[in-house]
């Protein structure tokens, strides 16, 4: 298997192996540093899995694909501790966008910025936890079934919404799962800087 790099170098292996492997096996740096990938142009997960002839780009914070990567994994870390603090907000999406992220939430309760504190307390614990970000997919189904059963109507709704033969991916940390297309980061721990900087009512 011959992966070519993005200086042009070209790296050969027996077998296939992660993104993350073949990271490490450039630097333990660039392991360390490591966000994401790009493969032949797409970006994936550093748990992905490479098993034929390719290019690669290892991105890191300073791509821009990485920084996605990153911001994205921040938004479920606050979503898991919004849920974690107030179990009857109901998720939407939660995408990373040029200067940070968001997540589109509603709220049972009166909710303003003074919930901020105690928000980013829960994620700081959250990243404290250095919780495994595990990659899975479900059958369309199963996973109308799986937000039903937790009342999340507008994951239910982004699954219609989907052609009847996308690939339905999920990542999960703890005790949390969303529905997502990815990539993330391989754990919570990394994402050590982080401000809840303002509040948008729809």
């Amino acid at each position: 298997m011959k992966i070519t790099l993005k200086d042009g170098s070209v790296k050969e292996y027996d077998g296939a192996l992660s993104v993350l492997e073949i990271a490490r096996d450039i630097s333990e740096g660039l392991a360390r540093n490591a966000c994401a990938g790009e493969l032949d142009g797409e970006r994936v997960d550093l748990r992905t899995v490479v098993d034929r002839d390719c290019e690669l780009n290892i991105l890191t914070f300073e791509d821009k694909g990485g920084r996605d990567a990153f911001r994205h994994t921040t938004a479920h870390i606050m979503a898991q501790a919004i849920k974690r603090l107030y179990p009857s907000a109901k998720l939407s999406i939660g995408p990373s966008i040029d200067d940070g992220f968001y997540y589109d939430i509603e709220f049972d309760e009166s909710f303003s910025e003074d919930n901020f504190p105690a928000i980013e307390a829960e994620m700081k614990k959250i990243v404290k936890e250095d919780l495994k970000i595990e990659r899975f997919t479900m059958e369309r189904k199963e996973a109308i079934k799986f937000f039903e059963d937790r009342n999340e109507p507008y994951k239910v709704e982004l699954i219609n919404d989907l052609p009847e033969d996308a690939e339905l991916s999920f990542y999960k940390q703890g005790e949390f799962t969303d529905l997502c297309a990815g990539p993330h980061l391989m754990s919570t721990k990394p994402v050590k800087a982080f401000k809840l900087m303002k509040l948008a009512g729809a």
